[in-house]
């Protein structure tokens, strides 16, 4: 008897929640655990005093590596002559071979290659590539800190310094524009190897979700109930008498969110009504029958390191109620014999056809879960990681929770020299709906890896176009323009800052070169935007102008305004007065079945965006 069918329904309660998550973007409990601040201004001392040049890492045998790396490149590239011709043109790996063979490599240029490396290219993401990519990143990192120690010392001294200058004003101390300087303050210690302990305190003081997903259990069973309603053949054989009719089956499958503090878990129960109207055959006699039964099925799900699991704790009962309609056969004598053995053997009978029913209840439930599980997590496992790995950005680490009350799905994208959040989210919650709140430490960790000391330059707009679509196009290459380059920092060149309702954005820049004019002038690009919600549709208008400042000595003269105008010009074009090129509906972002839900609220301070939805 085919109790349920091959794409049971109940599985769409994940199916939907994927699919949220990655709209969404990828603690135990709301409430972070009371610990005890570290004395940074004791631990920044020792770190100071514990300044010393042996710990410097050796740039000679990360050297070694990155030759090594390469040669094992060049001979991937050799199996195929024709496309490994084509990527060392796009890799620029002439360039780097040159540098290489210097004495003294111009890092600039390795790090330029670098950069080519990461792009969304298909192959991209194959071992040859990633180990050289990474050989290069590494050796770039600590040939800057070990060719000159002392500079290196020197440069650690002074930042360690302004580092506890901060500390003695609070008020500096918790500004949330001061993250940038803290975190390249740490980058440059950990590339150094030194003051491990103050890294670490950093480190761990730093390492919250900068994103989360938060679903109250009102919201869960509401939006991901689904009704199930099927009819299947029947055919079975019990105690010699063949059994052949339709059954249905209708009733809903609805999940219920279980205390769990290191795993979000639901457990998936079905409530049924199945009924049958069947047919006995036993020789030449006929039995009419009607059945019909309460059906019960549950098990429970959890989304681990590894993706969406069942935990295999499937439990089934029916509550079978078979009723013997007729008995068809040509002798009265043999009808009412017949009539006597089934009542004799019914309890029996009943008693094999509720284990069977209960049986394959448990089994299909189980199996069809299984198998759509898997699919899903296909979907959410491969969904970036391609990408991912092509760009050189660090996987998210995802983790979860979940009470009776609510569940959450968080993600921590941090590397191993970055910071992320310092806590939970502070501002307040409502138990109703879905909020996503997101971090200011997000956008800059997944950029950094990417955009830090990347060349952009007017020649390859096309080809970013194509690799990343309508997020290059808001700088466009025009042909009045000529030729020109811009040269990100080293360090976070993209921030964005989440306060007093504002999102402000900030990009930093190392250099600008124009034709055959260059501005080798550090400089800091700024505009705040403040978000408007009509009718549930969200738009950001620029508050202010577009901030362009130059850092170190002013330079002057005709050249120097013509490029700093230059820039203000290009920024200009990608900080709109109205940022969006239409107001964001965010139903439309969102699976058919969530089309309906509402902004019912976006806030921002503190460096934390919280959006809710009702």
């Amino acid at each position: 008897m085919r109790m349920l069918p091959q794409r049971f329904a109940g599985v769409w309660v994940w199916q939907s929640m994927v699919s949220l998550m990655a709209v969404a973007l990828w603690q135990p409990f709301l409430v972070a655990q009371q610990r005890m601040p570290p004395d940074w201004v004791e631990l920044i001392r020792n770190a100071e005093a514990g300044l010393t040049p042996e710990r410097i890492p050796s740039a000679l045998d990360d050297r070694q590596r990155l030759e090594h790396s390469l040669r094992s490149l060049e001979a991937f590239l050799a199996t195929s002559p024709t496309q490994g011709a084509r990527w060392r043109a796009v890799l620029g790996l002439d360039a780097a071979e040159k540098a290489l063979a210097s004495s003294e490599p111009e890092l600039d240029v390795l790090t330029d290659v670098e950069k080519r490396f990461r792009q969304n290219y298909t192959g991209l993401e194959m071992e040859p590539f990633i180990k050289a990519r990474d050989a290069l990143a590494r050796y770039v990192r600590s040939q800057r800190v070990a060719s000159d120690p002392e500079r290196t010392m020197t440069i650690l001294r002074n930042r360690l310094k302004r580092l506890s200058d901060r500390y003695q004003k609070p008020e500096e101390a918790s500004d949330v524009g001061e993250m940038h300087e803290l975190g390249q303050t740490i980058t440059y210690l950990q590339h150094s190897q030194q003051a491990p302990e103050l890294v670490q305190a950093y480190r761990n003081t730093y390492s919250m979700s900068n994103a989360r997903v938060l679903i109250g259990s009102d919201f869960v069973e509401k939006r991901f109930a689904r009704p199930v309603h099927e009819q299947n053949p029947v055919n079975e054989l019990i105690l010699g008498t063949t059994v052949r009719g339709q059954s249905q089956l209708t009733g809903l499958v609805s999940p219920r969110l279980i205390d769990n503090p290191t795993q979000a878990t639901l457990r998936l129960h079905l409530m049924a009504d199945f009924c049958s109207a069947n047919r006995g055959y036993n020789r030449s006699v006929v039995l009419n029958t009607q059945s019909s039964a309460q059906l019960q099925a549950a098990e429970s799900i959890a989304l681990t390191d590894s993706g969406l699991v069942s935990l295999g704790d499937t439990t089934a009962d029916a509550e079978l109620h078979t009723q013997i309609t007729g008995i068809q056969h040509q002798l009265k004598i043999v009808r009412k014999i017949a009539a006597k053995q089934a009542a004799k053997k019914k309890p029996q009978a009943d008693a094999i056809s509720r284990s069977r029913l209960e049986n394959r209840l448990t089994r299909q439930f189980h199996e069809q879960l299984a198998s759509q599980l898997a699919e899903a997590n296909q979907r959410l496992n491969s969904a970036a990681r391609v990408e991912l790995a092509r760009l050189g950005i660090a996987k998210p680490h995802r983790s979860s929770w979940s009470t009776r009350d609510c569940m959450s799905l968080d993600w921590r994208v941090q590397s191993d020299t970055q910071l992320a959040a310092p806590g939970p989210c502070p501002l307040p919650i409502s138990t109703q709906g879905m909020t996503l709140q997101i971090h200011q430490s997000l956008i800059g960790n997944l950029l950094d890896p990417v955009l830090a000391g990347r060349v952009l330059r007017s020649e390859d707009m096309d080809g970013y176009i194509a690799q990343f679509g309508e997020a290059a196009k808001r700088i466009p290459r025009k042909q009045d323009d000529g030729p020109w380059s811009i040269t990100m920092q080293g360090f976070q060149p993209v921030e964005m800052l989440l306060d007093d309702s504002l999102i402000r954005f900030r990009i930093r820049t190392s250099r600008l070169d124009r034709e055959d004019q260059s501005l080798d002038q550090p400089a800091t690009i700024d505009a705040a935007y403040r978000v408007e919600i009509v009718d549930g549709r969200v738009q950001l208008h620029r508050e202010g102008d577009v901030n362009v400042n130059f850092s170190g000595t002013a330079q002057k003269g005709v050249r120097s305004v013509t490029l700093r105008t230059f820039l203000k010009n290009k920024f200009e074009q990608l900080f709109r007065p109205e940022l969006l090129d239409k107001p964001l509906d965010w139903s439309e972002k969102l699976p058919p079945q969530f089309q309906d839900l509402r902004l019912a609220s976006l806030s921002i301070d503190d460096g934390w965006m919280q959006v809710q939805f009702h």
